[in-house]
């Protein structure tokens, strides 16, 4: 005899089923089977439960693609996507469903490389006016594009070609100062150009190139104020002014203790103010004896014997 209690169940599910609540026929037949798990009967129910609510779900999406082709009438691409996407989770194994997100994604992603390309086009075509007729109002516009779009690939690109530009004109209009002594303003110069890109190329070359000069250009100056300097020591010597030429000598070898050129004419002036000096003690030493002897001879009181 069969059981009440699954007859009745069973007519419970197939009413659930007619009236379209799949959810509540599946949770029923499902703790039926908890309790009959061996039930063939209702095994089958669950079973053409699924059938039903894949057809139901398929049903649904056919009515809903066929809502959407105005969207793609209009070439709403991302929204198309999003909406299949939504209607997949209902009926995955939906193949037309399938075929129309893959034609999305592919005329999605065109559209997309499109749009950059317009976009790339029209800003390199204002920027590139800026850059000639206004570039100080360049750089305002490129910040104000980064602000707009962070972390966008294309703008990042698009301002670091035209900062790189900006800064190539700015160094080709300051090519006099550049090549220039005026070492102190040319390195204002550098530095405000860092201020807009720090780790721009050029300047780095730039600024290597100037302090490579300005180093060449102090050796060149301590060479000659050297050469000079030795050129007014053989000077003094000529004139016998030796201790003058000692003074200068002891200045050359304060630059450059290494000068051999400084070391032999110190030497030499040294010796020839030796002999200069020596000959005037020696005068001195001797009309300071013949001062005495006088002195002595007119007043031999006065001194002390000892």
């Amino acid at each position: 005899m069969d059981n009440p209690f699954i007859q009745q169940s069973k007519r419970n599910i197939e009413l659930l089923i007619s009236s379209k609540k799949y959810q509540e026929a599946k949770n029923l037949c499902n703790a039926i089977l908890s309790r009959y798990p061996g039930n063939q009967e209702f095994n089958k129910i669950a079973a053409d439960i699924e059938k039903d609510v894949e057809k139901t779900n398929e049903d649904i999406v056919d009515q809903k693609i066929e809502e959407m082709d105005p969207l793609w009438d209009a070439e709403k691409y991302q929204e198309i996507l999003s909406g299949l996407k939504y209607l997949m989770k209902y009926s995955p194994n939906h193949k037309k469903l399938q075929k129309l997100y893959s034609k999305a994604q592919d005329l999605y992603k065109a559209q997309i490389a499109e749009l950059r390309d317009s976009f790339r086009e029209s800003q390199n075509e204002k920027l590139k006016k800026l850059l000639k007729e206004n570039p100080e109002k360049l750089l305002e516009e490129l910040y104000a594009l980064e602000k707009k779009n962070p972390g966008n690939q294309d703008v990042i690109e698009i301002t670091k070609k035209f900062r790189e530009q900006y800064i190539h004109q700015k160094i080709e209009e300051k090519k006099e100062l550049t090549y220039s002594d005026k070492y102190e303003l040319i390195e204002e110069f550098i530095e405000s150009l860092k201020k807009i890109d720090g780790k721009n190329l050029e300047i780095e070359k730039l600024e290597k190139l100037i302090k490579q000069r300005k180093v060449d250009n102090l050796v060149a100056q301590k060479k000659e104020y050297i050469y000079k300097g030795e050129n007014y020591i053989n000077t003094l010597i000529r004139l016998k002014k030796y201790a003058d030429a000692i003074k200068v000598a002891k200045e050359l070898l304060s630059v450059d203790k290494e000068d051999k050129e400084a070391k032999k004419l110190m030497k030499k002036a040294k010796n020839l103010y030796f002999e200069q000096t020596k000959e005037k003690t020696i005068r001195m030493i001797t009309s300071d004896k013949e001062k005495l002897d006088t002195e002595y001879q007119a007043n031999k009181a006065n001194f002390v014997k000892i």
